[in-house]
């Protein structure tokens, strides 16, 4: 199975992300990607050029594909969007916040901290006689950087204690919004494969992104998953690059 997880950006870089999909739509059986609006929301000017209607773009051109839409800010701020091949077989799909709650922003000067709520999806399916469960997670943003705080690691307990909890092989993935040598990142990390410091990765972010500290995203996983390839794909489609994922 292959899998791709990105940041999309609201899709700012319009064209060259849909044209992305599109074209991986034929070998990638599962896009995890975060920062996805639905066409209900009109997001905050202050975020940009967004698409407010990206999740439905997205779908358009995956027919052959299942999406599932999850959000924590009700009319503000982009969510997670799973879509997964309509051959494999789901047993559940869930929505589970861990940190704060559900449309609740909070801001605390903005020199310490700044968050709406966070929430992550967790989709558990079969294939071929095993089971899987994918986490897909977009992690809190602090003005700082991508420093512990007390609140991310409070985040990643819980976050850790859902995978878990969570059934078969696992795979989290998404924008952490965390540095590599974080607590927060060791939490999520003990005894799972962090395939980000396994392939000695030296950049999640395009050119798009011009800050220094060049992390954010992710791919975790358990021992139970097979890894056969991992790559950080060079596609500049966002401010993120691509994360590709090839497991059994």
């Amino acid at each position: 199975m292959k899998l791709i997880t990105l940041n999309t950006w609201g899709g700012i870089v319009h064209e060259p992300l849909i044209k992305f999909i599109k074209q991986h739509s034929t070998d990638i059986d599962i896009f995890c990607l975060q920062e996805v609006f639905p066409a209900s929301v009109a997001p905050r000017l202050s975020l940009g050029k967004v698409r407010s209607n990206l999740f439905s773009d997205i779908q358009n051109i995956l027919p052959d594909f299942n999406g599932y839409h999850a959000v924590a800010q009700e009319n503000d701020v982009g969510g997670l969007a799973i879509f997964i091949k309509k051959s494999f077989t789901i047993n559940k799909i869930d929505h589970i916040v861990v940190f704060q709650q559900l449309n609740i922003t909070t801001d605390e000067n903005q020199e310490d901290y700044f968050s709406m709520g966070r929430d992550l999806q967790r989709m558990e399916f079969n294939h071929l006689g095993k089971t899987y469960t994918v986490l897909n997670f977009h992690g809190m943003w602090v003005a700082k950087g991508k420093i512990d705080t007390d609140k991310r690691i409070e985040q990643s307990e819980k976050i850790r204690k859902i995978f878990n909890e969570s059934n078969g092989a696992k795979i989290l993935c998404g924008d952490f919004n965390l540095r590599p040598d974080t607590k927060s990142i060791d939490i999520l990390s003990k005894g799972n494969k962090n395939l980000v410091q396994e392939y000695k990765i030296t950049s999640t972010r395009s050119s798009h992104y011009t800050k220094l500290v060049k992390f954010a995203d992710y791919v975790i996983v358990s021992s139970e998953v097979e890894v056969k390839d991992f790559k950080v794909l060079q596609d500049e489609v966002s401010d993120h690059l691509p994360l590709f994922l090839e497991f059994k």
